[in-house]
């Protein structure tokens, strides 16, 4: 019988540690890779959810009737009016410390923007009305990415 020399499995044994070592590498690329789509899809998702749910607002409210908007807070802000039992009753949603806000009061009263709930990061709001009845919102996430919305308000008729 002959006997094999150790240059054949040490070879085997070389090939077997690069195609691991390679393997590595490529998982490890391939989790950064994975971890940047992530994050930008998390904050691009974020300013779009943001925008729907100030849209979403703004719909329940055009129902009831009033919508308004004023500077409020770190700019400019979306007034929500709606009655309920006799008393006027408005929600404000406006940037402050680099967050979305809301705040619910009665119409009237006079509230510190630190006082509102925070929805979600965001670097800025704006609002306009480039014709009678069409409200544009543009909405700055934390990353300056913008996104931008136009609502027909139709309590306005």
């Amino acid at each position: 019988m002959r006997r094999q020399s150790g240059a054949g499995a040490l070879a085997a044994l070389a090939l077997t540690c690069v195609f691991g070592a390679t393997l590595l590498l490529s998982l490890a690329a391939g989790a950064v890779v994975y971890r940047r789509v992530s994050d930008r899809v998390e904050e691009s998702s974020g300013v779009r959810v943001s925008l729907s749910y100030i849209t979403a607002k703004l719909h329940a409210a055009d129902a009831a009737g009033l919508v308004e908007i004023k500077p409020y807070g770190d700019g400019d802000a979306v007034f929500l009016y709606q009655d309920f039992e006799g008393l006027t009753y408005e929600t404000i949603l406006y940037i402050h410390n680099g967050n979305l806000m809301e705040i619910l009061c009665e119409k009237g009263w006079e509230q510190d923007p630190e006082f509102g709930e925070a929805v979600s990061p965001a670097r800025s709001l704006e609002a306009a009305e480039p014709e009678k009845g069409l409200l544009r919102l543009t909405l700055t996430g934390p990353d300056g990415r913008k996104q931008t919305a136009d609502i027909y308000i139709r309590s306005v008729g």
